[in-house]
């Protein structure tokens, strides 16, 4: 396949080039035409290639006789001196003051402008494209008075003759010199993909680099042939890239600028083996309700298509099928059956691509894979009554089970190498026998077996384990009934447990740590209960034992430990309760993320501050209180406090001492002068004026008109607005000192939308799904009553002609009402 693409690209490339000779061999002849132009450059020089000169002629003169001269492809003009030097070829362009440099370039096209952007390129393969053009300025002095025409013909003659290192060299090298030629990028990346790779230049980088010369060509292509030849290199660059779904949007804007044959076939062909298709095919077997997934190579579309009409099962609708993403999954399938999934031709994706084709795949569900999972997620198993494990099976009649146990000295380890209530393999069951428990009992578990159905079965906890110790027990169990588990690295079922009635609840505060010791068959407290604090190292902090209340306590000083002293396991243990551990490493139970997190515990010193008011005019007094409490909520009396006060742009204005506070109850006044600067004041109280404030509060200095109205807006019980009858609502307004707003005028508007919802009917929804989102109407409210003389009006309210729609509307009813006074 790779050197039938090679030859595909070695035949485009020749063929372009075929068209180049074309034009350049009689471009002599062609001069009159137009088919050769002159581009110059003000103040500027080609240096070397001198073919002759000519003398005392004028700029159009010096370009009529290089255009009629076939050897002559570039040229300097003395304006001063009207010189005009011919030149065979030209390099670099440098800088002359009263010269003009020109070149010839090949025909008379319409200039596009510059190239739109393309969608289908990603930011970093721009990016690539413009450093590997920028980092030509580094070769510019290895390259310079060497001939760009000259550079051009070795690349051209090193690709045909096979040379395709040379060809991308030479090519490069004429770029160096000059880099608006869309051809000769297109080239350039033509010679990149036939380069040989080396240990210097892997199959990567050339990718990279011939995608970027591609992109460079299209970026430089202003007539409407390089533009359709750079697109087409770029299509090729991208297919050879391995990037077929940019390749072929590639071959559509070339497609699109300007159709061709040939080009059309290349699209069609990779569109064949790239385009949307199906790329692979799944059978979930071990799912109780086994289903088909077919893999695609594009997203879906995700909105406004019936794919029921594509998908069919064995010639028929399936009874159920999820479409979405890439993947079309046929659920509905039964174990030990073949079935025929097939996609329509013609079905979408998101891309604007469909199946060309229909897909039929034939995919046999094969029976349910032995398995064995615990059903049940309890880590405590309760101390009364008979103790069983439910362990589920599929298809097979045994299991083989294996019962560890890790004594309480070792469950601070355990919980450190963060294997508790993970699943184990068979390797690490092996290991916790080996390193932190013992294997105390093994064993197989009969099982019944229904095909391809799950079986639960309880495993007697009470018969292998007759006598509990102290510890947390691991049964692990495993349907392939192996000789050796220990070398298996693959997951067990695995169900870590403590057989106990004993429910422990712990809080943490300034007072140490509180356990509270509960039963879980009834919820009544439990007293006599021992504890033990254990820390990472292993070593007892503490033990206390539970009162009638089943409450105990540990002091402060044993919770503070930092590294291996740090708490890490809570152990309890009662006379005929069994045994319970708590993990105490893990993050507690905490409410802040349920809304109620309330605010961050104070320190030793807790200080509330308040004003009257929130905002002031200037000249008005600021009444400041605090209250400092302890962190027992007792009053604070000996405590004198700093208020300090501060203006909107940070410096502070006032500081005051309270050296006589009553019941820990502090007052502090503040006279704003007339002049007072406006915005947001702060206000802080120090205990310490060095160290951090105790407490802040914030009040604004405005110059503010009070509210002097108010109104209620109140409609009827389950209003509804008849398009006919209409409906009415009432206003009730009022002066705030207490005189109804008699004579005041109104005015308002109703919003109406369509919602989905209506009162009195949760968990409904109306009107016809996927049609599109109405908007509102705003409807203005004209020629509204004045208040009364009890600062009350009756508002008719009218809906008149509205848009149609399937979905209940909900009116919206806004009212002002204004003062006179402002």
């Amino acid at each position: 396949m790779l050197s039938r693409s090679r030859h595909i690209l070695r035949s485009t490339f020749f063929a372009v080039a075929a068209g180049w000779m074309a034009i350049a061999v009689p471009l002599s002849a062609q001069a009159a035409d137009g088919t050769r132009r002159v581009e110059t450059i003000e103040n500027s020089d080609y240096f070397g290639f001198d073919l002759r000169t000519e003398k005392n002629v004028d700029l159009d003169g010096c370009k009529k006789v290089c255009l009629a001269d076939s050897a002559c492809r570039a040229f300097t003009y003395n304006v001063k001196a009207k010189w005009c030097f011919l030149k065979s070829d030209y390099s670099q362009v440098n800088a002359a003051d009263g010269a003009v440099a020109g070149r010839v370039v090949a025909g008379n096209r319409e200039d596009l402008g510059a190239p739109p952007a393309l969608s289908f390129i990603t930011e970093y393969q721009t990016g690539e494209a413009a450093k590997y053009r920028e980092r030509m300025d580094k070769s510019l002095d290895r390259y310079r008075g060497q001939g760009v025409a000259g550079l051009i013909a070795d690349g051209r003659s090193a690709y045909q003759e096979g040379r395709f290192a040379d060809a991308a060299n030479g090519l490069y090298a004429s770029l160096v010199l000059d880099r608006d030629k869309p051809q000769i990028w297109s080239e350039l990346s033509q010679a990149l993909r036939q380069y040989p790779p080396d240990n210097n230049t892997s199959v990567y980088r050339l990718r990279q680099v011939a995608v970027s010369a591609a992109i460079n060509a299209y970026q430089v292509a202003r007539t409407a042939d390089d533009r359709a030849t750079a697109l087409t290199v770029l299509a090729e660059a991208l297919d050879f890239a391995e990037a077929w779904r940019p390749s072929l949007e590639a071959y559509k804007a070339r497609l699109a600028l300007k159709p061709d044959a040939a080009v059309q076939a290349a699209f069609e062909d990779l569109r064949s083996r790239k385009g949307f298709r199906v790329i692979e095919h799944t059978v979930d077997a071990d799912a109780a309700q086994p289903r088909a997934c077919l893999q695609l190579s594009e997203p879906l579309v995700k909105t406004g298509v019936d794919y029921a009409q594509f998908v069919r099962l064995n010639g028929g609708e399936p009874q159920s099928f999820d479409a979405r993403d890439k993947q079309i999954c046929v659920d509905g399938l039964k174990h030990g059956e073949r079935y025929q999934v097939s996609l329509r031709e013609g079905l979408p994706s998101s891309v604007g691509e469909k199946l060309e084709k229909q897909i039929d795949i034939s995919v046999y569900v094969r029976d349910r894979s032995p398995f064995a999972r615990f059903s049940g997620e309890s880590f405590v198993l309760p101390s009364r009554g008979r103790h069983g494990i439910p362990v589920v099976t599929v298809n097979t009649e045994k299991v083989a089970m294996a019962l560890y146990r890790v004594g309480d000295r070792a469950l601070s380890q355990l919980l450190d190498k963060e294997r508790f209530l993970t699943q184990l393999t068979g390797y690490q069951a092996a290991e916790l026998a080996r390193s932190d428990g013992e294997l105390i009992w093994k064993g197989d578990l009969e099982t019944s077996r229904k095909l391809n159905e799950e079986v639960t079965t309880s495993f007697p906890v009470d018969e292998a384990l007759p006598e509990r110790k102290p510890g947390v027990y691991v049964l692990v169990a495993d349907p392939s009934n192996k000789e050796d588990l220990e070398d298996d690295w693959s997951d067990r079922a695995t169900q870590w447990f403590v057989v106990s009635d004993i429910g422990l609840f712990t809080q943490t505060g300034t007072d140490g740590l509180t356990v509270f010791a509960r039963s879980l068959d009834s919820a009544k407290p439990i007293g006599s209960v021992s504890l033990q604090l254990i820390a990472k190292n292993n070593e007892v902090l503490g033990e206390a034992v539970t009162d009638e209340s089943g409450i105990a306590r540990f002091d402060a000083g044993l919770t503070r430990g930092r590294g291996g002293l740090t708490p890490s396991v809570l152990m309890a243990e009662g006379k005929e309760s069994g045994f319970v551990f708590m993990d105490l490493t893990r993050a507690g139970f905490d409410l802040s993320d349920r809304g109620v997190e309330g605010r961050e515990a104070p320190g030793a010193i807790d200080v509330f501050a308040w004003t009257e008011r929130g905002i002031y005019r200037a000249g008005e007094t600021v009444h400041a209180a605090a209250l400092s409490r302890s962190d027992a909520a007792e009053a604070i009396d000996a405590l004198p406090l700093t208020f300090v006060f501060r203006r909107p742009d940070g410096v502070e204005h006032a500081r005051v001492v309270s050296k006589a506070p009553r019941a820990g109850g502090h007052v502090v006044d503040l006279a704003l002068p007339s002049n007072a600067m406006r915005g947001a004041w702060d206000l802080m109280v120090y205990a310490d004026p060095k160290d951090d404030a105790l407490t802040e509060k914030t009040f604004l200095v405005e110059d503010f008109v009070p509210d002097r109205i108010e109104f209620d807006l109140k409609a009827e019980d389950n209003a509804v607005i008849d398009p006919e009858t209409g409906a009415t609502v009432t206003v009730d307004g009022r002066f705030l000192y207490g005189a109804p707003a008699a004579g005041l005028n109104l005015e308002g508007d109703m919003r109406v939308k369509a919602v989905r919802a209506r009162p009195g009917y949760k968990g409904y929804v109306f009107g016809l799904d996927g049609t599109d989102e109405e908007g509102s109407t705003n409807i203005p409210l004209e020629s509204l009553p004045v208040l009364d003389d009890e600062g009350k009006a009756l508002i008719a309210l009218g809906t008149g002609q509205l848009p149609s729609t399937t979905k209940p509307q909900e009116a919206t009813v806004t009212i002002r009402m204004q003062e006179g006074s402002g």
